[in-house]
């Protein structure tokens, strides 16, 4: 079932307002954002930037590949998020990042960064189980600390309460809900205009 909460405008200049549009697809480690990052992107529009933390992982395990990634996610996630940061705060007309969005000063940074770029923000939730999104860690050959997706899972669990609640917009442009089939049909046409497929 997918769930809308707050107003759904149609982009404007094609690209969800007159300064850009940032895309936040959140989810549990594990369950499916980077897949549909991927898809997304392999439509090639013009002007789509693309930010996901697996990126720079592979790029700091290509350099260190004698230690082990429990080692080097700190730096992963500090590079990551100044990538992020600078992205949401530049010229790119649409921005798409996958983040759990499960840590609130992190959604705090990156929500203001977006208001002071001028930014419209969608917000795409992928709302898969923990049993779901932990199958998925064991796929890609990499699960974070029992204890981190615990945590992860609880503050998940908080969020999607927040936004099917009467406010829960918070001030964004679009909030959508998709189970993984549905985000499986999601093009970037539809994540731009706020629908779910």
């Amino acid at each position: 079932m997918a769930v809308h909460t707050g107003p759904i405008p149609a982009p404007a200049r094609g690209h969800g307002g007159p300064h850009g549009v940032l895309v936040v697809v959140g989810g549990l480690p594990g369950s499916g954002k980077t897949t549909l990052l991927r898809r997304l992107l392999a439509e090639r529009a013009p002007g789509v930037v693309g930010l996901d933390s697996e990126d720079v992982a592979a790029r700091v395990q290509a350099v260190a590949v004698r230690l082990p990634y429990r080692v080097v996610r700190p730096l992963v996630h500090a590079w990551h998020r100044v990538r992020v940061l600078r992205a949401v705060a530049g010229p790119a007309p649409v921005v798409v990042l996958t983040d759990p969005w499960t840590r609130p000063w992190w959604r705090a940074a990156v929500l203001r960064t977006a208001q002071w770029a001028g930014r419209s923000v969608r917000l795409v939730l992928l709302d898969a189980s923990r049993e779901l999104a932990e199958s998925g860690q064991t796929a890609r050959g990499r699960a974070i600390p029992a204890r981190s997706m615990h945590r992860h899972a609880t503050r998940w669990s908080a969020l999607l309460r927040a936004v099917a609640g009467p406010d829960g917009a918070g001030g964004l442009d679009a909030v959508t809900v998709v189970d993984r089939v549905r985000a499986g049909r999601l093009t970037l046409a539809d994540v731009l205009g706020g629908a779910a497929a």
